[in-house]
């Protein structure tokens, strides 16, 4: 008995500590909605206001408008028209054909009712170290990345268009999952076996106020990380960031419809895909001989100046070798010089 009693204190405690969960069906005058969104209050936006109406050029209200919706009938109010207010679609087969602002037609001065806009989402994966889009790409594992979300439909999470928001009513999912198919639900900042390595939640349901939006844990996610056995956690591989939006129930809204015109709308996919990128081995450089290429300069000669050869090296001295007479000349020198003696003697 005293065990249930302990149950039902803490559940009545939980119950009343627990935040209130906030509402995004309930628009305020002028906020923009979204073509497929369902169960709209619209009650706060039309002010007492009975005809809404849309005009070609957006602001002329002075001529007939192009297309108006009676939404309570002035001289015949009924429970069911009245209920209708306060949940409204905006619906496709309507307002598709009439994007836009639309007014109260039926008070004046006339004033926004709400603006119809068709949902846009995107989403991208983002290198931080170089600042660009890599979606589709191969990079390096060590490359910081983020995901990047861009999208008409962060207006609806500003208090000034819905009301009553609350900062846990986030309409956007992120789904990553790695190259097997796998969710990733956390991250990891480093190894298991790191006593510094944090571990943190994936940023799957962002509260997105701003475009682009970032996913700001994106820098600290290290895909070199391994677990308490030193296996990679992160494979080598292509990563896969699928983001869907359901903005009071727009999903089911487009299925209804047979729509298959939803990518960009309801649901869109990024990916990426992780290298391992191998170190270079340095080559061994053999220095080269410096060949200097000197200028030969020609002399200029002048008409009357006499030029000397200047022979490159020395000559070789050649040994001098004699060849004998002939006979008939050494016969002849003999009897010359006995001629000579023989003058001589006289």
């Amino acid at each position: 008995m005293q065990g249930k009693v302990c149950v039902l204190a803490l559940v009545v405690i939980f119950m009343c500590t627990a935040s209130v969960a906030g509402s995004l069906s309930q628009i305020a005058s002028g906020a923009p909605v979204y073509i497929g969104e369902s169960n709209l209050d619209i009650s706060r936006a039309l002010n007492d206001c009975h005809i809404i109406a849309w005009w070609k050029n957006g602001t002329d209200t002075s001529a007939l408008p192009a297309k108006n919706i009676t939404l309570v009938n002035i001289i015949t109010t009924s429970d069911t028209a009245s209920e209708k207010i306060y949940h409204y679609n905006i619906s496709p087969e309507i307002f598709t054909a009439y994007p836009g602002k639309w007014y109260c037609e039926d008070k004046k001065p006339s004033f926004v009712v709400f603006e119809v806009l068709e949902p846009n989402i995107d989403i991208s994966v983002w290198d931080l170290d170089h600042n660009q889009d890599v979606t589709g790409k191969s990079v390096p594992v060590s490359t910081n990345i983020t995901y990047r979300i861009d999208t008409n439909m962060f207006p609806a999470f500003k208090a000034i268009n819905r009301p009553d928001i609350n900062p846990t009513d986030s309409f956007f999912t992120v789904v990553l999952t790695n190259p097997l198919v796998e969710g990733i639900g956390n991250i990891y900042t480093g190894s298991a076996s790191n006593s510094k390595t944090l571990i943190l939640p994936f940023d799957n349901h962002p509260f997105i106020t701003a475009s682009p939006y970032y996913w700001k844990n994106g820098k600290d996610w290290n895909r070199t990380a391994r677990n308490k056995v030193a296996e990679p956690l992160y494979p080598l591989g292509t990563y896969t960031f699928t983001l869907s939006q359901n903005l009071n129930n727009m999903m089911e809204t487009y299925r209804s419809g047979n729509s298959t015109d939803t990518a960009g709308k309801i649901t869109q996919t990024a990916t990426v895909t992780f290298v391992q990128v191998d170190t270079p081995v340095a080559t061994p450089v053999t220095a080269q001989p410096v060949m200097t290429t000197v200028p030969v300069t020609t002399p200029v000669v002048s008409k009357t100046a006499t030029v000397t050869a200047i022979p490159t090296s020395l000559p070789v001295p050649k040994k001098t070798t004699y060849s004998p007479l002939p006979e008939w000349i050494a016969l002849l020198g003999i009897v010359v010089a006995g001629l000579v003696v023989i003058q001589k003697r006289r």
